[in-house]
């Protein structure tokens, strides 16, 4: 099916989504796969490029670009937005038993601080630390994959994760409450 028709469908809300979906999809996923290691957030940035595709069909002018251009842009912003959105959260859910030290979460003021502590403590490990801590522990990555997305040695990864591991349970210890 022809670009030219799929828009026309899309403007005409005539079932041009579907159509570009169809023809599509597989390139945007692709794209997206590019900025982003993880499927499950590939795929969502995927279907936020065919919402914007939809919210913006109107306003869509294949004389200065294919429809098949503007796709590929709107799935690598979506891409990059998403990779941007993830880089932003602060807190990193930790299980009590990987530190090797019982941290109080029940309490609300506790957890507050802890979370805190928690918080600033990712943030100030260097880089490729902190994403190898942040694959492992909360996106839970094997850490032969994380050794793999990073160009590393999976031993080089496992004496990484020791070191930060051994700082957050310091940093709790000389500033979170634990039980």
């Amino acid at each position: 099916m022809s670009d030219e028709l799929i828009l026309e469908k899309l403007c005409a809300d005539n079932g041009g989504l579907e159509l570009a979906k169809e023809k599509y999809y597989k390139l945007v996923l692709k794209i997206c796969t590019g900025f982003l290691k993880d499927t499950s957030d590939a795929e969502e940035a995927a279907a936020d490029c065919f919402i914007k595709l939809w919210q913006g069909r109107r306003g869509i002018d294949t004389s200065k670009s294919s429809l098949k251009t503007y796709i590929c842009m709107l799935a690598r912003h979506c891409a990059v937005d998403k990779a941007r959105a993830m880089d932003k959260k602060e807190t990193i859910p930790i299980e009590e038993n990987d530190l090797g030290i019982d941290v109080d979460y029940e309490n609300e003021a506790a957890k507050h601080i802890n979370m805190k502590v928690i918080a600033e403590c990712i943030s100030s490990m260097p880089s490729p630390d902190r994403e190898i801590f942040i694959d492992r522990y909360y996106f839970k990555k094997p850490v032969k994959e994380i050794a793999l997305n990073l160009g590393l040695k999976p031993k080089k990864v496992e004496n990484t994760l020791a070191r930060s591991k051994k700082k957050l349970r310091e940093a709790l210890l000389k500033g979170g409450i634990i039980l």
